[in-house]
């Protein structure tokens, strides 16, 4: 009997080894719940103990656990020597897609050894569970907000008028009821679709629209205090908006956001970061345009600095210019940065991406439009969302200094006449085009691509040629801004949005993916109808596509990575001075494609120094610093460090470089003798 009990005992043992060694073998065929994700990424991290380890950061007001995996030679270092990449996914809780984007990243990167062997991956595949488990609940719903209770409408309870599921169809959609001071009508030609009525046309709105449901709370307002909470996804510190409806009440309010940041924080070795989600770095680069606290092309340098700036407290300067006063002005050897004067100035902070970093955000964007034809992913869509003030990439850029690339995998097929005639300007062939060419278009071109562009109604042909010709604007900076503007409603007044989700739904989905308005008699609001577009319907495709989507999308981020920033020696050279006395030159070069640090990173001073020193025995430095710091190396650039050193004898010197994200280097060389 006893004998009997050991076997068995011994055969459960192997059973569980088995459970929880042998991974899950996921198929990218639909998609996958916040707890499927956990458990996936488990049973990874149980198959793979050498080179793969769970950190739990937080557990959400859902009690959903927010978790990353660590991927690389390093898991078992406190402290690391290799950069890391750093990839968040989902932070909207939104986008369904974007977590099977990361699954299928964390997948690639253990199957593959060569792109692991000398970095670390940290992957967070749903950083917003709260949200993202709405896409698997009925009714269905599509809500950013965690589960976290506010009051939203600021009377004596929480949460208590939220969405109510009328028609039980499963679905949360859209109300609409006739009203005397409605603003909604339906677009002639298309009667399923609704646009807000223009009076300057003569049009009369005649519907009040409102989210399906009912006034739980008898307040005479509908469904303005539902269940949750936060977006996480608009939680960070760069740019965040204080007193909005789901943003938080300050910067990393939440546990999901907080250890997040945390986390980051405490790894300084990452050296890139990628978000998926719903805006794209890698097709349009980071938009500029946004308003600062700070001109820093006129500045005015206030009159208790002025004196010993020996500067007009009544003129502007550049930036430039003043940090050209400065230099005279601090003690030798010290570095005037762009941060330095921007603080001590109290000019507040950037909020536009630097032209610098521009430059190579361009460049690989271009290289990225072309890896999309090869994967035959370039059919026309939708343009991918803008970045969100407050958002994870943003902050990653602005704050950290990193190179923050983001992604979306997926928007609607653009929906056209097939009468209607490609416009002979575009944004893009514009941002082709000389300011010579532009004017020679003449004015009537011009304001038709103005009007194609979505332009407001004064921005006119001839001020724009005047501010071509006064050199107030360009043809490069005029792309820019129009690639930034939303496409403008059709003739008809169909939003772009709303034809290419009837196109899709109608082709794609079998019409499932909008609701037909359909009369149902409303208890306080009585005869109404209800339709419209289902949730997640233009941003989540059908389960069918997502292989093929992330098959030729993931890797891109493997394009980027093998382009951080490398920090190697590239030459010494010894040359003897007499007496014992040598010059030690060092060439340290950048062999990586992305900058070290960023333009940012250089401007914020997050990023440290590659620091460079010399290791051994018999040798005085007579001219230089035991340890050198070098601010900056551009991409595919090189950087000079000398030294004079006294030895009497033959030595050996180790040139040392270090940096957190940029990988070290060491060369040893003999000094001395014949």
């Amino acid at each position: 009997m006893k004998k009997k009990i050991i076997m068995a005992m011994f055969l459960v043992l192997m059973f569980t080894f088995f459970i929880t060694a042998t991974p899950v073998d996921l198929k990218f065929d639909k998609y996958h719940s916040p707890n499927e994700i956990e458990q996936t990424l488990k049973s990874w991290a149980q198959a793979n103990p050498q080179i793969a380890v769970i950190h739990s950061l937080a557990e959400s007001p859902g009690n959903h656990p927010v978790s990353l995996i660590e991927i690389g030679p390093e898991i078992t270092k406190a402290e690391k020597t290799l950069p890391a990449v750093f990839v968040a996914a989902n932070m909207d809780g939104t986008i369904p897609l974007s977590s099977e984007a990361a699954l299928y990243l964390i997948k690639l990167v253990l199957d593959k050894q060569d792109i692991r062997k000398d970095k670390t991956w940290y992957i967070l595949p749903l950083g917003n569970p709260d949200a993202a488990a709405h896409y698997f609940q009925k009714p269905l719903i599509q809500d950013a907000r965690n589960n976290r209770p506010v009051n939203d409408d600021k009377d004596d309870a929480v949460d208590e008028d939220g969405p109510d599921d009328l028609n039980q169809d499963g679905i949360i959609s859209t109300m609409r009821v006739k009203d005397p001071q409605g603003e909604w009508m339906p677009i002639p030609g298309e009667l399923r679709l609704m646009k807000k009525a223009d009076p300057v046309k003569g049009e009369t709105g005649i519907y009040k629209l409102y989210t399906e449901g009912i006034d739980n709370d008898q307040d005479g307002q509908y469904n303005e205090d539902g269940h949750g909470g936060v977006n996480i996804g608009i939680n960070f510190p760069h740019l965040f908006k204080f007193h909005t409806e789901d943003g938080g009440l300050w910067a990393g309010s939440e546990e999901e956001s907080f250890h997040l940041i945390k986390f980051v924080n405490d790894h300084r070795e990452i050296a890139l970061v990628f978000t998926f989600g719903a805006s794209n770095f890698c097709l349009n680069p980071p938009r500029g345009g946004r308003k600062g606290e700070a001109d820093l092309t006129r500045i005015k340098i206030p009159e208790r600095f002025a004196s010993f700036m020996n500067a007009d407290p009544d003129k502007t300067y550049t930036l430039d210019e003043i940090m050209d006063m400065v230099k005279d002005l601090v003690p030798s050897g010290m570095e005037v940065t762009e941060s330095m004067i921007a603080s001590f100035l109290g000019l507040g902070a950037v909020v536009n991406p630097l032209p610098e970093d521009l430059k190579f955000y361009k460049e690989l964007s271009e290289k990225y439009k072309e890896f999309l034809k090869e994967n035959k992913l370039d059919a026309k869509r939708l343009d991918p969302d803008q970045d969100k003030d407050g958002s994870f990439e943003l902050w990653a850029y602005y704050h950290l200094g990193l190179p923050s690339f983001a992604l979306d995998f997926w928007t609607l097929p653009e929906a056209k006449d097939e009468k209607e005639k490609e416009p002979e300007i575009t944004p893009e062939k514009l941002e082709n085009m000389t300011n010579e060419e532009f004017i020679a278009l003449g004015e009537d071109k011009i304001n038709e691509f103005l009007k194609s562009a979505g332009a407001p109604d004064n921005f006119k042909a001839k001020m724009v040629i005047d501010a071509v010709k006064n050199g107030m604007m360009t043809t490069k900076r005029m792309a820019e801004m129009m690639q930034q503007m939303p496409k403008p409603p059709s003739k008809e007044g169909i939003d772009p949005k709303d034809k290419s989700l009837l196109a899709f739904s109608d082709k794609e989905l079998n019409g499932k993916g909008f609701l037909n308005w359909t009369a149902f008699n409303h208890p306080t609001l009585g005869e109404v109808e209800i339709g419209g577009a289902v949730p997640f319907t233009d941003n989540t495709p059908p389960e069918r596509m997502i292989e093929d989507l992330l098959k030729g999308q993931v890797p891109w981020v493997f394009e980027i990575s093998g382009k951080l920033a490398k920090i190697e020696i590239n030459s010494i050279k010894v040359e003897a001075l007499g007496g014992g006395l040598y010059r030690l030159k060092v060439w340290v070069e950048n062999t990586g494609y992305i900058p070290y640090p960023t333009a940012m990173g250089q401007r914020n001073n997050r990023i440290l120094p590659v620091i460079v020193t010399l290791e051994g025995e018999g040798f005085e430095i007579i001219e230089g610093k035991k340890r050198t710091l070098i601010q900056n190396i551009p991409g595919l650039k090189a950087q000079e460090v000398n030294w004079i050193i006294l030895c009497q004898r033959p030595v050996n010197i180790k040139v040392n470089t270090q940096t957190n994200i940029a990988w070290n280097d060491s060369q040893t060389i003999t000094v001395g003798g014949k």
